[in-house]
């Protein structure tokens, strides 16, 4: 019996082309199903920027408003020459949102935005430092005006006079300070809501 070299060969080409189309087609299968999972890796890391970006929109917002409501519009009222003689209450955290997500502040798109978010928190939290320090002025005031009203000695009311003097100075500061976070919570909010922050999730 013959070997029939035509049947053969015909086998063996049949045999290379079907492995070349099924290999063909499960390259094209694995690089599909890389580029979806890319897309939806792509889509879940926009919507959770766009989260954080929403609650920092939302954060600022409030906070700020609180803070206008109350000590902003005592330092806006603040004529020159004049002390911030009040005890301004500080809570331990105001930025729970940024201070908790700030691993991904890095990951935000756009670089200016991402500079303008990081600015003014910087702000803000160098404004909350300040109040601090304020709060330390006007204790050290009243503990040495009190002593002064109970003893009447002249050492005390000049002790009161030098710290309400450096509550003047300070306060020189706290009005240069609040200006400049105005300024760039404005932007701030400005930039993010350019950005989109103020549409519906997923829109």
């Amino acid at each position: 019996m013959s070997f029939d070299w035509t049947t053969f060969g015909s086998a063996i080409t049949g045999a290379i082309v079907g492995g070349l189309i099924t290999g063909y087609f499960a390259l094209r299968s694995t690089q599909n199903s890389f580029k979806h999972q890319k897309e939806q890796a792509d889509e879940n890391e926009a919507k959770l920027i766009k989260g954080v970006l929403q609650a920092i929109h939302d954060e600022i917002e409030t906070v700020n408003e609180r803070y206008q409501d109350t000590m902003g519009a005592r330092i806006d009222s603040i004529a020159d020459g004049e002390a911030l003689a009040f005890y301004y209450p500080l809570a331990s955290d105001f930025f729970t949102v940024y201070n908790g997500n700030s691993f991904l502040i890095g990951r935000i798109p756009s670089n200016d935005l991402r500079k303008q978010i990081i600015k003014t928190y910087t702000l803000a939290k160098g404004m909350v430092d300040s109040f601090r320090l304020n709060n330390d002025l006007v204790s050290k005031f009243e503990h040495s005006h009190k002593i002064f009203q109970e003893t009447q000695q002249e050492v005390h009311q000049q002790h009161a006079t030098a710290h309400y003097n450096s509550l003047v100075e300070y306060a020189k500061i706290l009005k240069e300070s609040h200006k400049a976070l105005k300024q760039e919570i404005s932007n701030l909010l400005r930039a993010l809501r350019k950005n989109g922050v103020l549409n519906e999730a997923g829109s």
